[in-house]
């Protein structure tokens, strides 16, 4: 009977609201050489990651197993920031596949290497299509400049 019921209930554990809070503004983002190691690459949570591409450089603070901080700037978006539910795959020990949606609409979905310092993102939005009418997606290999102990708090 236990086990009937953890089964019919297994579909509302794994369903949760996606509140995010996105913002734009005129907050600098630095590019940055540094190479700071990080004490293990095996976990995301806590973590704060540099991300830079030919177009966007963005920082992403993964700040428990559900919730992240992101800043971004590109050249469509301006700087935008925000705070969202995220849902993540850990392949390997150094190897995450990471994916949120943002208040826009945007879905970000990235695979991050940690150990090679590499990120491979998609983002999909209608911004990216020529009318603004349909969703496109763009891919975008970059690397991972810095990794850091992330200083936001999160209260649950």
């Amino acid at each position: 009977m236990l086990a009937i019921l953890g089964f019919s209930l297994l579909p509302l554990v794994a369903c949760r609201e996606t509140k995010t809070t996105t913002k734009v503004n005129a907050t600098p983002i630095h590019r940055t050489d540094s190479t700071t190691v990080q004490g293990s690459d095996t976990t995301l949570v806590g973590k704060r990651l540099y991300l830079e591409f030919e177009s966007n450089i963005s920082v992403v603070e993964y700040l428990s197993d559900q919730h992240l901080f992101w800043l971004s700037r590109d050249s469509i978006h301006g700087t935008k920031e925000g705070k969202d539910f995220y849902n993540s795959l850990h392949i390997e020990p150094h190897v995450f596949f990471v994916n949120w949606v943002e208040r826009d609409g945007t879905t970000v979905s990235q695979v991050l290497d940690l150990r090679a310092r590499t990120c491979q993102a998609f983002l999909t939005s209608n911004i990216y299509s020529p009318n603004k009418d349909k969703r496109v997606t763009v891919v975008l290999s970059g690397k991972i400049s810095r990794i850091e102990d992330s200083t936001h708090i999160l209260f649950e």
